[in-house]
């Protein structure tokens, strides 16, 4: 009867086990279905993803689980919402590192990088990517997996480079890429591989030399595969190509191929650079004379720099809370290292130095913008971008509620004007960057010490730095 016993024990193990396996292959086969969705229609693909997930954590299979991780990074990135795409690239992070899985961890250091990059940190940005390398290099140097996490890499520094505005540095980061291409055997897939890559070459020289980016767009479209869906890669081909017909006055051309782009980023939902769209036929129906049309561009432009910045700046604030984390442990670690490397002398000279620097940390504000957030503030402020306050709050999110609190009648250019005060700004920077005299700047302290009954023994920007 024991006997019996395991015998059915087992059976239903192996039951079990073969319809695990099953339900393993069914979700696998799901996955592939989604894939060839997303390269038609994003949104929609989108839309089975999260219950592709629970599937995959329900089974505890953890490839699928990264696999879907690392789709919805990409939709987001397709999607330009950068806000949503630094949070998941933290999920697909924190999960890949879980399951020592080096291509996905790697995966999720680019999408960071991306995103750090499109917020003009590109030191930081650079920092991902080199991790994301680092991991590579570990690997298989002969799997096709990590061939392309590297080409991804390579992309990425393209990337990198055009937010700095150096097309040339980006251009030579893609020429690396399609030599690298050289190392694919198979045909079909060295055209697949190369059809992106010049795509995105074109991408490039359309700020550097128009003939060359037309060139280059019509050999990406030459390597495309006829059956292939299309995709981001073709609205920059016909864009590329549209805003070269543009520049020989061939407006007919040139709106035919932009309405291509159109009709792809409509069919596939890929939001990604549509202003590159919107804005030459804005200027294009504009010239001709054509008002609705050239209005209507006008709108969906506005609609789109919006959406783009509500997100970026939205991002940035995830940016700003995970590096103050981090910088938070690094000196958690730090102080632990000082207490237990000094002991009690580290302690006392603790105690004498809180001591010394107390007036001075009256002075300055405990919590100090990080560099690369007051250089971004500055560079908005150079370019006299409405949205440097909408970036200053996200740094300092109660600064403006706490100066209200204390006078409710302040105008927003007041307000503003004590943003400048807040990032330490002299008075001869603050006319630079305003483009007044520094005699009105000094007016401008003058009437805020009256509004807030400032003692004239205080100095301002200690007064200030309070809020």
């Amino acid at each position: 009867m024991k006997h019996l016993g395991r015998a059915i024990l087992l059976l239903i193990f192996i039951i079990g086990s073969i319809c695990n396996a099953q339900s393993k292959k069914d979700l696998k086969n799901k996955i592939v279905s989604n894939s060839k969705l997303f390269k038609t229609n994003i949104d929609k693909a989108y839309k089975e993803l999260n219950p592709l997930l629970k599937e995959s954590q329900q089974l505890k299979d953890s490839l699928s689980e990264l696999k879907i991780l690392d789709r919805k990074c990409r939709y987001f990135y397709s999607k330009n919402t950068l806000d949503s795409l630094i949070i998941s690239s933290e999920k697909l992070q924190k999960k890949s590192s879980e399951y020592h899985n080096a291509y996905y961890e790697a995966m999720s250091n680019i999408y960071m990088a991306e995103t750090y990059s499109m917020n003009k940190f590109h030191d930081k940005a650079i920092k991902y990517l080199s991790s994301a390398y680092d991991l590579l290099q570990k690997e298989n140097p002969k799997s096709e997996k990590i061939f392309y996490a590297k080409a991804n890499v390579l992309n990425s520094f393209a990337n990198i480079y055009l937010d700095k505005n150096e097309p040339k540095n980006a251009a030579k980061k893609i020429f690396e890429e399609i030599q690298s291409g050289e190392e694919i055997t198979n045909p079909e897939e060295q055209n697949r591989f190369q059809y992106l890559n010049y795509s995105n070459l074109a991408n490039i020289y359309a700020q550097l030399n128009i003939d060359s980016a037309y060139h280059y767009a019509k050999t990406s479209i030459q390597l495309k595969a006829k059956n292939s869906p299309d995709d981001q890669s073709m609205i920059t081909n016909y864009s590329v190509i549209g805003n070269y017909f543009k520049n020989k006055k061939d407006y007919k051309a040139a709106i035919s191929n932009f309405n291509k782009a159109l009709f792809i980023n409509k069919n596939n939902g890929t939001d990604l650079n549509m202003s590159e769209v919107y804005k030459p036929l804005q200027d294009m129906y504009q010239e001709l004379g054509m008002k609705d049309s050239a209005a209507f561009y006008q709108n969906k432009i506005k609609e789109y720099d919006l959406q783009v910045l509500n997100s970026k700046y939205n991002s940035l604030q995830e940016v700003i809370n995970r590096d103050k984390k981090e910088e938070k442990k690094s000196s958690k670690n730090y102080f632990l290292w000082i207490f237990l490397g000094l002991g009690i002398v580290g302690g006392v000279t603790y105690y004498f130095i809180r001591r010394k620097t107390k007036n001075a940390s009256e002075i300055l504000n405990t919590e100090t913008i990080l560099p690369e957030y007051y250089h971004h503030l500055i560079d908005l402020l150079e370019k006299k971008d409405p949205a440097f306050m909408f970036a200053f709050e996200k740094v300092y999110p109660k600064f403006q509620e706490n100066l209200l609190a204390k006078n409710s009648d302040l105008q927003q250019s007041e307000i503003e004007f004590c943003a400048l005060l807040k990032m330490q700004l002299t008075t001869k920077e603050i006319a630079k960057y305003t483009f007044i005299e520094t005699r009105t700047v000094q007016n401008k302290k003058y009437r805020l010490r009256k509004k807030f009954e400032i003692p004239s023994n205080l100095d301002i920007y200690i007064w200030i730095n309070q809020f």
